[in-house]
């Protein structure tokens, strides 16, 4: 029962980390520029961009890439992809992100070796 319980908040606890997360800051010309995160998939990066531009919901994209990271964060290559999406509130130009690879290639570990022995 206690281990099922550790599990689940384990389970609760890293599905936490992996949320899509949007960051604010101020650009050198005092432009509100914001920056979204999120992994798996790049659908998550315009539904967030979406939600926190006030108003409709629209911003103009001003950078974009993506890189290989593990399923908590993109600290190491690993097998999950990270989206990172950097756009202004107000109107589009429409230009799509292109999300240009970046970073180091995940390369997965070789298949294990059977090996069998041969009896005469």
């Amino acid at each position: 029962m206690r281990l099922s319980i550790l599990g689940t908040v384990l389970c609760l606890t890293c599905v936490g980390c992996a949320t899509t997360g949007v960051a604010q800051y101020q650009a050198p010309d005092g432009t509100a520029t914001k920056t979204v995160k999120c992994n798996t998939d790049s659908a998550k990066c315009f539904a967030a961009a979406s939600q926190s531009c006030p108003g409709d919901g629209t911003y103009r994209v001003i950078g974009s890439a993506s890189r290989a990271g593990g399923l908590l964060a993109d600290l190491m290559p690993g097998p999950v992809t990270w989206y990172y999406m950097t756009y202004i509130c107000g109107p589009s130009d429409g230009r799509m992100p292109d999300f240009a690879f970046t970073g180091q290639q995940y390369v997965p570990p070789p298949a294990p070796i059977k090996v069998e022995l041969i009896r005469k």
